[in-house]
């Protein structure tokens, strides 16, 4: 990192039976191969895990309370062990590092707490500089890496306050600002926005992208909030009952959701059928088309990449001779991809099919079903 002017504190690399932490920057920074951890006699927390969280990469992990998030974070600092399979930060096997090696490993990988566990008893600056202190590094040393820090995280100007004088986003940004102090490779965030407003929320987000953008931390990040995912990560993993039922680009799974669990937890207001429509929907074959309107489910899930265009979908759904309303949904941008969803009805003339114009609907959307008929 580039950061800091002053000489940087270097560990020693970890090393257990002559393994030595892989260089080759294009191998992921964490890999999880088949990762079991049980707790106690029967209590599985993970099953079968397995991932990897490429270097340099905003890594988000999603899933509801139990499902094994928590655990899975604490494995790649060491904190707990697996019961089965293998976790590699840097190609070396955090489970078979002896006590020395998981010092000088945990020093590589700052961790923020979603209840910043500051001491009340020190200052901003005592408290960043404190991991510094413990680990040996002179004070001059230490003066220039948290003063480096500070304006890093926008606390200059808080430097001597006490705690109990800080915001909820500033304790965070102090937090932020610690798990940084040994030049880490790897950030973990536990649940670090969860107890924040959603404006300040929104600001620490930007600090986290800022620092990955800026330095080239690769951050692992949990959370049950789909917002935090949607706004800051490159890759999203969904874990549901100790396993990883879904994984990939933050674009595809918002905008695919192939798992009932995903779907879930991404349940938009938009998704729901409004009620002056559910209560008069007759399914295909349930009345002749021709005395109805037809409505269709129209889907951009991201993949074709291009504008949803709305006056070509009008025109292929107009084809019937009928008049068209788009009558509900949503669109946003993930990752710069357009996804959402619309609900269209389209009178049908003597003759037309709501199954033909869905089919050159088709070529203007990623997804086009006929729910029904609106009576």
């Amino acid at each position: 990192m580039k950061w800091f002017n002053s000489a940087r504190f270097v560990e020693p690399a970890p090393t257990v039976h002559g393994a030595v932490p892989d260089a080759d920057s294009s191998r992921p920074a964490v890999v999880f191969d088949e990762v079991g951890k049980v707790f106690g006699a029967a209590n599985v927390a993970l099953s079968g895990v397995t991932l990897e969280v490429a270097r340099g990469e905003v890594f988000g992990i999603i899933g509801r309370s139990g499902a094994g998030k928590s655990t899975l974070l604490r494995l790649v600092n060491g904190l707990e062990k697996p019961t089965g399979g293998t976790v590699r930060v840097h190609g070396v096997d955090v489970g078979a590092l002896d006590a020395r090696g998981l010092v000088a490993l945990r020093r590589r990988i700052g961790m923020v707490f979603q209840h910043f566990n500051l001491l009340s008893a020190k200052t901003v600056y005592e408290n960043i500089a404190l991991p510094l202190k413990i680990a040996g590094v002179s004070k001059a040393a230490r003066e220039a890496r948290v003063n480096a820090l500070l304006e890093l995280v926008g606390l200059a100007d808080r430097r001597d306050a006490w705690p109990e004088r800080l915001s909820g986003g500033q304790k965070q940004r102090v937090g932020i600002a610690r798990a940084l102090v040994h030049e880490p490779d790897i950030l973990l965030c536990d649940e670090a926005t969860s107890a924040l407003d959603p404006e300040t929320t929104r600001s620490i987000l930007a600090l986290l992208r800022d620092i990955n953008r800026r330095l080239g931390v690769t951050i692992v990040l949990i959370t049950h909030e789909m917002e935090v995912i949607r706004d800051v990560c490159d890759t999203v993993a969904v874990i549901e009952r100790g396993a990883v039922v879904e994984t990939g680009p933050v674009w595809r799974v918002f905008g695919d959701p192939r798992h009932e669990a995903t779907r879930a937890l991404l349940h938009q207001p938009g998704d729901a059928l409004p009620e002056q429509f559910a209560a008069r929907l007759r399914l295909p074959g349930e009345l002749p088309a021709d005395h109805a309107r037809a409505l269709f489910d129209v889907r951009f899930t991201g993949a074709r990449g291009d504008e949803p265009d709305l006056a070509a979908l009008a025109q292929a759904f107009g084809a019937g001779g009928g008049e068209v309303r788009f009558v509900h949904g949503w669109i946003e941008r993930i990752q710069g991809r357009p996804q959402g969803r619309l609900l269209v009805t389209a009178t049908l003339a003597a003759g037309s099919e709501a199954a033909a114009l869905a089919q050159a609907a088709r070529a203007h959307a990623c997804r086009v079903e006929v729910l029904g008929y609106v009576v």
